[in-house]
């Protein structure tokens, strides 16, 4: 992959909604050489599907850190991919370590999607950790920026 090519990326994973023409007027390169380079990108599985990112203020996110009692888990993964809360699920290096992401309007959903997984595989999983996000600092694709002044001010006003 070329450095234009990673200009392209980067481009689009800040703005995935910039057109063909802007992107080349940054680089200096047509609008269709932008537009070959894209398709080629797409097609390879490097570009794998454009969204918008929508943010719900009343949203609550958990992540859970599982360590299981052998590598006997595809149950687990099976179980989570069908969960509707869950959005992330990740196999960890490690022994036997699955992390999930989940996010509701409520913590009590959480917590009910917590109790079932460990009920369900209780003879499979020797910890479960479940976290609540207090503060998201930095989320790149999901829309989220640190902003020191604007956490101090928050601070301040608590």
């Amino acid at each position: 992959m070329d450095d234009t090519n990673k200009d392209i990326l980067r481009i689009l994973r800040d703005n995935g909604r910039m057109s063909f023409t802007e992107i080349g007027e940054k680089l200096g390169i047509s609008r269709v050489a932008v537009k070959k380079r894209v398709k080629k990108l797409e097609d390879e599985g490097i570009i794998r599907g454009y969204k918008a990112i929508i943010y719900r203020e009343d949203n609550v996110k958990m992540l859970m850190e599982i360590t299981m009692v052998d590598d006997d888990y595809e149950d687990l993964l099976e179980f989570l991919n069908q969960t509707g809360y869950v959005t992330e699920v990740y196999v960890m290096t490690g022994k036997n370590r699955i992390h999930a992401t989940a996010v509701a309007p409520d913590v009590s959903e959480l917590k009910y999607l917590a109790r079932m997984v460990s009920k369900k595989f209780e003879n499979k999983i020797r910890t479960i950790g479940c976290h609540g996000v207090k503060e998201i600092v930095k989320d790149k694709y999901g829309g989220v920026e640190y902003d020191r002044a604007e956490r101090e001010s928050n601070k301040r006003n608590e």
